[in-house]
């Protein structure tokens, strides 16, 4: 079952009095319970993508659909983490994580019971009251990640979440995400920069260049990280 659907999708920006194409007609599908890597070098439209995806910004053409709706430009549908956290310094973890139902005016007690039971499948059992300061980076990208789950989607969109940790957080966390999406039901497109863990996660990568998909992978047909990396160069 296709769950997104986006249709020839392009888009440019003016940058010092010209303008600049920085997609051309991209077009992809995800499957139900699929993981998605896209990988490229900085530059080549993978944060413009996801951003059109989750209806932060419009393509100048193309659609996309979700669940066979059509949702071009609309947000709030997908679930959608940048890289940074962006949690509120002044809400405890289980008001970060409840922040799409407030917005959504969906927040009642049934939910924040159901937030609270999801605590221990992100790995926050007893991080429920902290504040973002008390916490590490690792428990920070919990608390986003459990807040982007909160939107409801059965997609998820993650730029670069990992980027800023440390080689062993970022290890183990890429471990426990590839845990929690079977145990949530979740399809994931995700944004990086790092080969290992775009293999290590996903079912299919996509490498980007200037704008277009240049090459599909399926993982299980088994990836060389060295020569993937070349494709990148």
């Amino acid at each position: 079952m296709i769950l997104l659907e986006a249709q020839e999708l392009s888009k440019s920006f003016l940058f010092k009095g010209k303008l600049c194409q920085v997609l051309c007609g991209i077009s992809l599908k995800l499957k139900q319970d699929e993981f998605i890597s896209i990988v490229g070098a900085s530059g080549c439209g993978k944060s413009t993508l996801l951003e059109l995806l989750a209806g932060i910004s419009l393509p100048d053409k193309g659609k996309i659909f979700y669940d066979g709706e059509l949702i071009t430009g609309k947000t709030g549908i997908l679930g959608y983490m940048p890289q940074e956290d962006l949690l509120f310094e002044w809400l405890k973890s289980i008001d970060n994580i409840l922040l799409p139902l407030r917005v959504k005016g969906n927040l009642d007690k049934a939910q924040r019971s159901k937030a609270i039971e999801l605590l221990p499948v992100f790995g926050l059992e007893g991080y429920k009251d902290h504040l973002p300061w008390q916490l590490s980076g690792g428990l920070k990208q919990r608390v986003a990640l459990a807040r982007t789950y909160m939107t409801g989607s059965k997609v998820l969109l993650l730029d670069e979440p990992l980027a800023n940790l440390d080689a062993i957080t970022r290890n183990a966390l890429q471990d426990w995400l590839k845990e929690i999406v079977s145990k949530l039901g979740v399809s994931i497109i995700l944004v990086t920069h790092d080969i290992e863990e775009a293999i290590k996660l996903s079912d299919r990568i996509l490498v980007m260049k200037e704008g277009r998909f240049v090459e599909e992978l399926v993982v299980k047909e088994g990836i060389d990280a060295t020569a993937l990396r070349a494709k990148l160069l």
